[in-house]
């Protein structure tokens, strides 16, 4: 078992070695990472500029919980091969961290926070998940930045929906339980 453990030990640091090399290489400062960094930016902008100071702490909460949910699911995605991610911020980190960090849960939670009824909560959901799915990700493909081998726009916009939808209603019910 310890010489396993090597071995992986060897070969996680010559993936690492390998991911620092594409990036510093063919990464860093490229019109794609550049415009990474500038959708950052927009959408912490959007996160201050619309949400309200009083609906702060459970926009932010619902953030947190959007953000563990997806991150996990694309840590294992990317695990299992589903899709890979070419182009990044940083070289260490495998999956999409602008997307898990930045643009998935705050682009869900400026929505969570504008839009509080269910009805008009999932209208919005749809149509954020929907230009997600069926356009950012099919643009991220030309871009070259992401890679699709055993995955879809579909499973991208199911997965999407229900993180929020979870997400939501576990906010709800600690909302509710502290009123």
């Amino acid at each position: 078992m310890d010489n396993l453990g090597k071995e992986i030990d060897k070969l996680s640091n010559q993936l690492t070695d390998l991911r620092i090399e594409l990036w510093r290489e063919h990464t860093l400062f490229t019109w794609q990472w550049w415009m990474l960094v500038v959708i950052c930016f927009v959408f912490v902008i959007l996160l201050i500029v619309f949400v309200k100071k009083e609906k702060a702490l459970s926009t932010v909460a619902f953030i947190g919980i959007v953000y563990i949910i997806n991150k996990n699911l694309d840590d294992v995605a990317t695990a299992l091969d589903w899709y890979d991610y070419r182009i990044q911020l940083e070289p260490i980190i495998p999956t999409m961290l602008p997307a898990n960090l930045i643009i998935i849960p705050i682009g869900f939670g400026v929505l969570y926070a504008r839009y509080e009824p269910w009805k008009s909560f999932l209208v919005s959901i749809i149509i954020f998940a929907g230009l997600v799915s069926f356009i950012a990700l099919p643009l991220m493909k030309l871009a070259e930045i992401y890679i699709e081998k055993n995955w879809n726009s579909i499973l991208s916009f199911v997965s999407l929906l229900a993180i929020t939808i979870i997400s939501k209603l576990i906010i709800d019910r600690l909302k509710f339980k502290n009123v």
